[in-house]
């Protein structure tokens, strides 16, 4: 008997899988009507547009996640398109320059009044999008987006993760480095650390 391989899923507005890894993160609180949904999905909207204190709702504290202007300085608003993140994974001490994993948020869609997406992926150093080398374990090909959305019952964050591939436009130790990251151990720890940051996002008292 063959196993059924998984696939991932198609969801409106997040780019088709084509090749490499992917991950469907899915965290749900279930609530006792729409008018308390309503309520908790307010409260998630503040969560998710407040990026530089995401690291504090995982119970691990998985992560430091970083909003940066286009300069790749810290900045305390909203993000905006063309906006970077600079995330530093929590079990990297003493960090140095190149601890520092970079995205460029791509797309913001507010369109939907029952969702919210935001979508990065893999980028240069700010200030230095002609130029340079992706500053991330994951290719520039590579998509990650953050949806929070409500139903009658329910509050969901999710984070979908698409054509995950090793970093190979970087210096050789770096690459060799990506490819462990990303066909290692870590691709499993990793998926674990965004579904501690989903859940930790929807548990709203």
């Amino acid at each position: 008997m063959q196993t059924k391989l998984m696939k991932a899923k198609k969801v409106p507005g997040i780019p088709l899988q084509v090749k490499g890894n992917f991950h469907d993160t899915e965290s749900i609180q279930k609530l006792e009507n729409a008018q308390e949904a309503e309520l908790k999905y307010n409260l998630l909207k503040e969560r998710f547009f407040e990026i530089n204190k995401w690291g504090t709702y995982s119970k691990e504290n998985i992560a430091e996640f970083t909003l940066c202007d286009s300069s790749g300085n810290r900045i305390d608003r909203s993000p905006m398109i063309g906006d970077y993140i600079k995330i530093l994974l929590s079990e990297v001490k003493n960090p140095k320059t190149n601890d520092y994993q970079w995205v460029r948020i791509d797309m913001i869609d507010k369109t939907n009044p029952n969702r919210i997406m935001i979508q990065c992926r893999p980028s240069k150093l700010p200030g230095n999008e002609f130029a340079g080398k992706t500053v991330h374990f994951h290719s520039a090909g590579t998509t990650s987006t953050f949806v929070i959305s409500k139903g009658n019952d329910y509050v969901k964050m999710a984070i979908y993760g698409r054509n995950e591939k090793p970093n190979q436009n970087t210096d050789l130790i770096s690459s060799v480095k990506n490819m462990f990251i990303v066909l290692g151990g870590m691709v499993g720890s990793s998926k674990i650390q965004w579904k501690q940051l989903a859940d930790g996002m929807v548990s709203l008292k």
